[in-house]
């Protein structure tokens, strides 16, 4: 596993529990807020596994009434459109109806996978016409504390 290399202060963390962590992330709460992060702690998560982490996390966003959610994918490496593609199709929309509509995403500084990001969500929305993303409040962050702020 890589160390988290990040420029995120303490402070913008410092409001975060930590709700449960597994092999590919770790998921904090912050109950005050309504906000739930997920950073991701590797640089590929396997599609069953990444189901999985995101089925036990739309449990805590129903049960804490969760409204925003913070995506920090900066260790990946690699891009999976069959997870993106159920992330959006699926989760997102499950969430959307729990009211979860604020989705942050903090992605590696890394142009090729800001590419891949891009094309995929062209994929997403070149097979499934009727899947608006502007449904949802989709910001690209820099840093937690940008995230946090937005």
């Amino acid at each position: 596993m890589q160390p988290v290399v990040t420029t995120d202060s303490l402070q913008a963390k410092s409001h975060f529990e930590e709700s449960f962590a597994s092999r590919y992330a770790v998921v904090s709460l912050d109950s005050e807020r309504k906000i739930v992060l997920c950073t991701i702690t590797c640089s590929y998560i396997p599609m069953a596994e990444f189901q999985t982490m995101f089925r036990r996390m739309a449990e805590l966003i129903a049960k804490e009434q969760i409204t925003k959610f913070i995506f920090d994918k900066r260790l990946l490496t690699a891009f999976h459109q069959p997870s993106m593609e159920w992330y959006h199709l699926v989760w997102k929309e499950e969430m959307y109806q729990l009211g979860m509509r604020q989705h942050r995403k903090l992605l590696p500084n890394d142009r090729l996978f800001e590419h891949s990001v891009e094309v995929g969500r062209q994929k997403i929305k070149q097979n499934h016409p009727d899947f608006k993303f502007e449904r949802y409040d989709i910001r690209y962050c820099k840093s937690l504390e940008e995230a946090l702020s937005e």
